[in-house]
């Protein structure tokens, strides 16, 4: 096996956090259930038992799980910036692509300024500029359609002037993939019915994820508006595909093989689009269109570190479809910093894990598995962002 522990990675797709907004118990982080889970449940998964161990060698720390878990806390809660520092240089983070989507004050009730988190973490910081937020605040501020269109336009131009190296869309939470064109006066009528909606006090989240038709026609418009914006920017554009926030996410509209409509647009043939946390479980549908639009590409985010030990059997399953200049390391790490570093530890072994097969087979060699491995870990995400 390859020998990736020393490699440089780019996180390609996480969240900022905060030491002081670790309110739960830390075996809750390590799930994507929004509900609490029972903790003989949550300290029994493969990925708390592998980060925990992972953990004790780090600290350099011997004890039960619930002692090196006490120890690890008191160590954050003491010098947080030291105890990151010695998780990303352990897994030799040296970048982090940062969706400000999440958390964000108007769901989550707090922002994260990306110079503080920089300040905190010792790896370059770049964000990645969610679009719904734009939408969700245009429709709670009730904000004519003729203005709210250029409005959603001027703020994707100003985020890409700061510090921006993608735009992305969490529609499949809200009115799915499933997207399409449709006539604007039929799209202005859309967006009048959902702040007709805010006006009544209704939540905007709970009125652009009721799955309402003229929800969907108005999600779909300013999407499609999105990405045209995002190719003038020249920065890809990244969408939220498969498994996110249960019971959030209903995965029935998450496949990206709903996205068909939009790939094939031709106003959008020049769009970077970026399959985020690739589609899992859909992964092999995101290989497909991965292998067959030249403008597609995705990132492994989520689906590492969540899916666990079924990371490497879908790598291996990806590379022998996808070319591997188009595949990213990304971790979707959120709310505590051992996501960001044992997804990169992990992503290294189940890399390591998956080359090996195809080298013990003879389907690669030793010089194609390394250049793979570069691809992977950070030099696709360079080249795509432009980093």
């Amino acid at each position: 096996m390859l020998d990736l522990s020393e490699r440089p990675v780019v996180d390609s797709h996480c969240h900022a956090f905060l030491p002081e907004k670790e309110t739960s118990p830390f075996e809750q982080y390590l799930n994507l259930a929004d509900n609490p889970v029972p903790k003989a449940d949550a300290t029994s998964t493969l990925l708390y038992r592998h980060v925990v161990r992972e953990l004790s060698r780090v600290m350099d720390f011997r004890g039960t799980h619930e002692e090196v878990v006490e120890e690890r806390t008191r160590r954050y809660r003491r010098d947080p910036a030291g105890h990151i520092g010695l998780l990303f240089e352990d897994a030799k983070i040296e970048t982090l692509m940062v969706d400000t989507g999440y958390p964000a004050k108007l769901f989550s009730g707090y922002s994260i300024d990306l110079e503080e988190f920089g300040r905190m973490v010792p790896s370059g910081v770049r964000e990645i500029f969610r679009v719904d937020i734009v939408l969700y605040e245009l429709v709670k501020n009730l904000v004519p359609f003729d203005t709210a269109v250029e409005e959603f336009h001027d703020r994707m131009r100003d985020a890409v002037r700061g510090r921006a190296v993608a735009l992305k869309s969490v529609v499949a939470y809200r009115t799915g993939l499933e997207m399409q064109r449709h006539e604007e006066e039929e799209v202005r009528s859309a967006y009048e019915e959902l702040t007709a909606e805010s006006r009544s006090g209704k939540h905007v989240r709970s009125i652009l994820s009721g799955r309402s038709r003229h929800a969907k026609i108005a999600y779909d418009h300013f999407v499609f508006l999105a990405v045209e914006e995002s190719t003038r920017l020249g920065v890809p554009f990244q969408i939220h595909t498969g498994m996110g926030d249960s019971p959030g996410i209903d995965l029935r509209v998450a496949n990206p093989i709903l996205l068909r409509e939009l790939l094939n647009d031709a106003a959008l043939k020049d769009a970077r689009i970026v399959l985020v946390h690739g589609g899992y479980p859909y992964v092999e549908e995101a290989g497909f269109l991965v292998s067959t639009y030249p403008n597609v590409f995705m990132d492994l985010s989520e689906a590492i570190p969540f899916a666990g030990v079924g990371v490497r059997e879908k790598l291996v399953g990806l590379m022998a479809m996808a070319p591997t200049t188009k595949l990213m390391y990304g971790s979707d790490g959120f709310n505590v910093p051992e996501l960001h570093w044992f997804s990169a530890i992990h992503a290294k072994r189940s890399l390591s894990a998956a080359l090996g097969e195809l080298l013990e087979s003879g389907d690669v060699d030793e010089g194609w598995a390394r250049e793979a491995t570069e691809r992977f870990l950070s030099g696709n995400a360079k080249r795509i962002y432009g980093l």
